[in-house]
């Protein structure tokens, strides 16, 4: 099999093209016309990704981030980038595409945060809003974080929340468009300070899963969907942790 038959169906699943205009999907290294038997999938390509690639043998690696996102003018010896050309192994990413396809990283965060009846088209093509049960925010929390692992932070009002808006990753700049659908709630997996302070004023719970922990779902769904598609290959998820620790 070839390689190429592994980005025309990724391409099919989450086009590419749909993909931020700042994102850089698709092949990032390597050659579509090489065959395959083993894929390794991971959220992020890293020096421990592409040993374990090397160790099982695993001529493709298929991430969520890319391995390059801005224009390179040099490869240094020392680079991941030089350790992947290095490698032979063909990197293929499926990022912002896949954020926002149906069944894909942000409908994974559904599932596991138990969001149903999701609403698909919003005022922001990354933000998706369901309902819950009604709940105190700490309860929901509490519930994110048995469901994901890793810290939970939130800002709590005291209301009861059952419109919850969701956006995998770093989302919470998305707080207005949320506050402006009528969400309860935006849960996401990071946010900066000042996005905490407006999510206060607009009276709309911010819940932030980690990073890593609202995306790296994601791993299984990619791991469905491409043994399903291709049977007679292997596939192999990685089974990394976050890079940020907690204490």
């Amino acid at each position: 099999m070839k390689i190429k038959e592994v980005y025309e169906f990724l391409d099919f699943v989450a086009p590419f093209k749909t993909a931020a205009q700042w994102d850089n999907c698709g092949l990032s290294v390597g050659s579509l016309d090489n065959d395959f038997t083993k894929i390794l999938i991971a959220l992020d390509v890293t020096d421990e990704v592409i040993d374990e690639a090397l160790k099982i043998g695993a001529e493709l690696v298929v991430t969520h981030h890319p391995l390059i996102f801005n224009p390179v003018s040099c490869v240094e010896g020392d680079s991941l980038l030089y350790k992947a050309v290095k490698s032979g192994i063909t990197f293929i990413s499926s990022h912002t595409c896949l954020d926002k396809a149906i069944g894909g990283v942000n409908d994974c965060l559904a599932r596991k945060a138990g969001i149903r009846n999701v609403q698909h088209e919003t005022v922001d093509e990354f933000l998706k809003i369901g309902e819950i049960d009604p709940c105190g925010v700490k309860e929901f929390a509490e519930k994110i974080k048995a469901a994901l692992g890793g810290a939970v932070a939130f800002t709590d009002n005291g209301k009861v929340i059952s419109k919850v808006a969701f956006c995998s990753g770093g989302g919470g700049d998305l707080i207005n468009a949320a506050a402006v659908m009528g969400a309860d709630a935006l849960l996401t997996g990071e946010a900066k300070h000042h996005e905490y302070l407006e999510a206060n004023r607009l009276g709309v719970a911010l819940i932030t899963a980690g990073h890593y922990e609202t995306e790296v779902i994601a791993c299984d769904y990619l791991y469905d969907i491409l043994f399903k598609q291709f049977d007679d290959a292997e596939v192999v998820v990685f089974k990394g942790k976050s890079p940020v620790d907690y204490v």
